[in-house]
């Protein structure tokens, strides 16, 4: 009775974690059973080491740390190296964000899954536990999805430790000789190189189901320590600090690549880094550690010529190379330390700085509303599909809803906002299906589901961002939104108090807005901040044209820039997966909802005229148009 209630409850909730949750994705693969050619999914639109990573690459490179440690950790292992690789699987429960590491944390809690990992006295101990612990993951979320390695036709249920009896699970004590086998020849052939970690720049070797080198697993740690430092609580529990400041002590100890140990080695034992080590308290503390690592490892690489292009992060605050050369004759005075100091210096932050750079640092890492998010913001139809052999041009416009470089930009292009789109190219007049989309760009301090959303502009601004994707939700029909927007924009100091004049002059019902506004207006911002943070989108206005393009602000030439991408980059639907199902979807003869509203109950803030415009407006406190990533 209650308890198949529970059960049952668990896994339709399970089913939803399954859309938002990437842990599981590294065992999918192709039409090849057990063969190493299965793929991690398709191309993203953008490079993902740019980005703050989806539920998706950070699952990718969570189990690329875990499986590569283990496949390269030594046959015999001391107690010193069993207790890296414990602290280090064990790190998942404690750090990994959102409902993915809720359901990690339960998997290890269980006593014979933590029996076995105490237990661990060797490489095979330690392979079979990440195994373990990724079909755990993966039957909890996908729970038809067939356990690694298929040859083995073990049951997924076999691996289901939060909903079936531990009698019923796979125990490893009990795994025969040849079962044994069989496995740590797969994950062998799976997670480790046979010529060892050394750099092959194979052709999109990242997005593939390979053995990693040393540059995909320097991109996978640090995305698994960037990452988990950012979502951490603002005041950690003794367990998250200690299972985070172990990761350095597992780099130390047991990383994989001989020669990034072999540097690790040399400039960890620095007196002032181990103080800094001793003394993380906070998540602050956990972000400016690791963005010093981080610096420390580039630096050393530039030095020694191995990455000539490559800078400090970040970039336009222009830190010296000297600033984090360790080991050095002058280290102790010369290098960054991270106590907080009245006035910046040399070799000291003040408390300004500080937060510019834990800004940047969560910006580049960091989703805003948490990871667990759709991470889509499309709208409904626009247009009818294209006709066969027509070319689409996707345009996707990122504001803030009181920018008046927003407001300009919108003025130029809402004329030409039309389903079909045209343009000349080198005297050649060319025609495409239009795919337009508008995303807010601002700040959510709470999650996606629970947001605490702030937008630059102040309260007034949320209010009209509210009441834009609420017009963007029910007037999008050939694009009529796009006129609100317009008309909001003619005088950016007083939205939302244009909205009964906008609403009017454009036939919109002011009613069902502001009801919208009401009700869903909130997730319609939530949902488009999140998707504009994930892009890496701070500045606006910004453009990005199939997908590929970015175009920063609108400058004088920005049609001769759509054309061009239209010419050289557009495709048919059936050339390219580039079109996502949003506003080019077949129109239904009732896309809007019929509201009953009760007249206008909503509270309009008037604010103040904005000083000195500026061609951009940040999103984050820091100035780098370009924002590079933290280099891996």
């Amino acid at each position: 009775g209650n308890s198949a209630k529970m059960v049952a409850r668990r896994r339709m909730a399970l089913a939803m974690v399954a859309m938002v949750l990437g842990l599981a994705t590294a065992l999918e693969t192709e039409l090849c059973g057990d063969a190493i050619c299965g793929t991690y999914g398709v191309k993203p639109s953008f490079d993902d080491s740019n980005r703050p990573p989806s539920q998706q690459v950070l699952g990718r490179a969570t189990w690329t740390v875990f499986h590569t440690f283990a496949v390269y950790l030594p046959d015999t292992m001391g107690d010193v190296e069993v207790k890296m690789f414990q602290n280090l699987i064990n790190s998942a429960g404690s750090l990994y964000p959102g409902k993915g590491g809720e359901i990690v944390n339960e998997i290890l809690n269980n006593d014979v899954f933590k029996k076995e990992i105490q237990s661990i006295k060797n490489r095979e101990d330690g392979m079979l536990v990440a195994w373990k612990l990724h079909n755990a993951v993966t039957a909890a979320v996908k729970p038809d999805a067939v356990p690694f390695p298929e040859a083995l036709g073990i049951k997924p249920s076999m691996f289901d430790l939060l909903n079936k009896p531990d009698s019923n699970h796979v125990q490893l004590e009990n795994l025969n000789i040849a079962m044994k086998k069989q496995i740590i020849d797969a994950l062998t052939s799976r997670w480790k190189a046979t010529d060892g970690l050394i750099n092959k720049h194979w052709s999109q070797r990242d997005l593939l189901n390979l053995p990693p080198d040393r540059t995909m697993l320097g991109r996978a740690f640090w995305t698994y320590l960037h990452t988990t430092s950012v979502y951490l609580p603002h005041n950690p529990t003794t367990q998250q600090i200690e299972a985070f400041k172990s990761l350095f002590d597992a780099v130390y100890h047991i990383f994989p690549c001989p020669v990034c140990r072999g540097h690790f080695r040399l400039f960890y034992p620095d007196a002032v880094l181990q103080k800094e080590h001793e003394d993380i308290k906070s998540k602050h503390d956990a972000i400016m550690f690791s963005w010093k690592i981080h610096n420390i490892v580039t630096a050393d690489g530039i030095n020694r010529d191995e990455w000539p292009d490559r800078t400090m992060y970040p970039k336009d605050m222009h830190f010296n190379v000297s600033q984090f050369l360790i080991p050095s004759p002058h280290a102790e005075e010369d290098q960054m330390k991270l106590k907080i100091c009245p006035t910046k210096t040399e070799t000291c932050l003040d408390k300004d700085t500080r937060f510019e750079v834990i800004a940047d640092v969560e910006s580049r890492w960091k989703i805003e509303g948490g990871i667990d998010q759709p991470l889509k913001d499309d709208s409904p139809a626009a247009c009818d599909p294209p006709k066969e052999g027509q070319k689409v041009l996707k345009m996707e416009m990122y504001i803030m809803g009181k920018c008046p470089w927003c407001a300009k930009a919108m003025e130029k292009i809402a004329d030409s906002i039309k389903c079909d789109y045209t343009c000349s190219y080198q005297g050649q007049e060319l025609t495409a299906r239009l795919d337009f989309n508008v995303h807010m760009v601002g700040l959510n301090n709470g999650t996606w589901e629970q947001p605490w959303l702030k937008a630059i502009h102040g309260p007034s601004e949320l209010v009209g961002e509210r009441l834009e994707l609420c017009a963007r939700q029910h007037y999008a029909k050939n694009y009529e939104y796009v006129k609100f927007f317009h008309c909001m924009d003619e005088n950016v100091s007083v939205i939302p108090i244009r909205a009964p004049e906008c609403a009017k002059k454009h036939n919109m019902d002011l009613d069902l807005l502001v009801s919208c506004a009401n009700m869903e207006g909130e997730t319609l911002v939530a949902t488009s901040y999140g998707y504009a943070s994930w892009m890496g989108i701070d500045i606006t206005p910004t453009f990005v044209l199939n997908g590929k393009k970015h175009v920063l602000g609108l400058p004088s030439n920005f049609s001769d820039i759509v054309c061009e991408q239209l010419a050289t980059t557009s495709t048919t639907l059936a050339e390219t997966s580039l079109y996502s199902g949003g506003s080019l979807r077949m129109a239904s003869g009732s896309e809007k909802r019929d509201l009953v509203v009760t007249g206008v109950a909503v509270g309009f803030i008037t604010m103040v005229v904005m000083g000195a415009a500026l061609v951009v407006m940040r999103l984050r406190t820091t100035k780098d148009v370009e924002r590079q990533a933290l280099l891996p």
